[in-house]
């Protein structure tokens, strides 16, 4: 998921500006999640403005507009409601291959709404918000929300994520296999287990399940 940038992009031009390639400043400004605002950076709701900041500067508007856009946009619907190029697509694939399959978000108890105007929600079996179980990745206590209903051990399953810092790392402190997701190739650090793409993500797992030769 990320965040609609349409939605966002009408609420800066209802008060007068004109964002520059916003869905490009949006993956610019998401990768800071690695850098500037890891979980070093304290709870984010003291460094969300600095965030949003970034992305005003990444998308060359004000950073009050920005603020208040996002504010305007982000009330009745969560904005983070736009599923990434391949959502469906790969969790069909790994659905259809008999894969167990959950979602497990920082959010702030509105994932699954969204979730479910993305299409998305009946796709998946569990899903885990943050803001729901009161507890957030980087803990690796979050994913035990998910693995117990879904019956699996962490060392038998997989979770892909766009963060390093958050979802790798909490993915891995818990047990599970961690993947990374870099959409754009904006990611500065490295990790061994990388794709650009969710298709890429489905083929790779698919072919860990399929049978050797012989």
């Amino acid at each position: 998921m990320q965040v609609h940038v349409g939605r966002l992009g009408a609420a800066l031009r209802d008060r007068g500006c004109d964002p520059f390639e916003l869905d490009e400043a949006f993956w610019r400004t998401l990768a800071t999640l690695d850098s500037e605002f890891g979980p070093w950076a304290g709870a984010w709701e003291s460094w969300f403005e600095r965030w949003l900041d970034h992305l005003a500067g990444c998308s060359r508007v004000p950073s009050p507009a920005m603020r208040e856009a996002w504010r305007a946009a982000d009330g009745e619907l969560h904005l983070w409601d736009l599923p990434v190029p391949g959502a469906a697509e790969c969790l069909r694939r790994l659905r259809e291959a008999g894969l167990r399959l959950g979602i497990v978000s920082n959010a702030d108890g509105r994932i699954a709404g969204a979730l479910g105007r993305a299409g998305l929600h009946d796709l998946v079996e569990v899903v885990v918000d943050s803001g729901v179980v009161d507890v957030a990745k980087p803990d690796p206590g979050i994913f035990s929300h998910a693995l117990a209903p879904l019956g699996l051990a962490p060392e038998e399953t997989w979770y892909l994520g766009d963060t390093v810092v958050y979802d790798a790392a909490g993915a891995r402190a818990a047990g599970l296999l961690d993947w990374i997701v870099d959409h754009r190739g904006l990611r500065s650090g490295c990790h061994p287990r990388r794709v650009s793409s969710l298709g890429e993500f489905a083929d790779a797992v698919l072919a860990a399940r399929a049978p050797g030769p012989g």
